[in-house]
């Protein structure tokens, strides 16, 4: 399978959850469900790597697609408030996909599936909630916090069908581009939640060094583990994936040997 088709895989798998989505006046006012191209490609790893894909599977992975669309669309509330007709629609809108995440599984009867799913949309409510109270935690537990936000419904998905070896994958991944994100932000001078509980938890515990300099490093530090799980596992991912993933958090041969050159 080459890259060009394993593009056109996670297009296909974002028109087809697109189709679910039929209310217009949510779409008109809020846009699309947030559907990232990383997300999607995690979803359909084990379909690009060549294992058996089924029905079962395709409408599972549109219901962990769905799952983070509620997600981001009640994170942007908070971030906001919801006081405008449009943040009020957002919230529904959240609320719609949470709806659509239960009704595809439900349908199917997929019941142990959603027992699992719910349990971590719990899990992961309580992590998120987190970084809006006011909870002092070191740099590393603000690392594993976002980690589990951002991976663990898709670690369940690989759990539930047999694919927990691609885990390590997904975790990284999804935490370089959460690190990458804020550092983003903080390039354009925009604050989120998220900046502020790094920098109250800095100020309460004393970090030794600022959270900015942790996160920068931090970036370094994943994308050096990923290229070492990456040129590990020809045994496990086809060579196309693979470089899929390396274009996909644009990762390069130099980050891994001026990382080996600290040591």
């Amino acid at each position: 399978m080459s890259e060009k088709i394993i593009q056109q895989n996670i297009e296909q798998l974002k028109s087809k959850i697109l189709m679910f989505v039929r209310h217009r006046t949510l779409r008109k006012h809020t846009g699309e469900p947030d559907l990232r191209e990383d997300r999607l490609f995690f979803l359909l790893l084990p379909l690009l790597n060549g294992y058996q894909w089924t029905d079962e599977h395709e409408k599972s992975a549109i219901s962990v697609a769905f799952i983070y669309s509620a997600l981001t669309a009640h994170d942007q509330i908070k971030e906001l408030n919801a006081s405008s007709k449009g943040q009020q629609l957002t919230v529904l809108a959240g609320d719609y996909y949470s709806g659509l995440y239960y009704q595809i599984l439900a349908k199917d009867s997929n019941i142990q599936l959603i027992r699992s799913l719910s349990n971590g949309i719990i899990d992961i409510s309580e992590k998120k909630a987190s970084v809006y109270d006011d909870v002092k935690l070191s740099f590393t537990e603000w690392m594993q916090t976002i980690q589990t936000i951002e991976s663990l419904s898709i670690e369940q998905f690989y759990d539930h069908y047999g694919f927990s070896f691609y885990k390590t994958f997904v975790r990284q991944g999804l935490l370089i581009h959460r690190i990458e994100y804020e550092l983003e932000l903080v390039k354009q001078g925009i604050g989120s939640r998220f900046q502020e509980s790094l920098t109250e938890s800095e100020r309460e515990l004393g970090y030794p060094q600022t959270w900015l300099a942790l996160l920068n490093q931090e970036l370094t530090k994943q994308k050096f583990k990923m290229i070492e799980e990456i040129s590990q596992s020809h045994h496990l991912l086809n060579h196309s994936v693979q470089q899929f993933l390396v274009d996909l958090y644009e990762l390069q041969l130099n980050e891994h040997v001026s990382v080996m050159r600290e040591r």
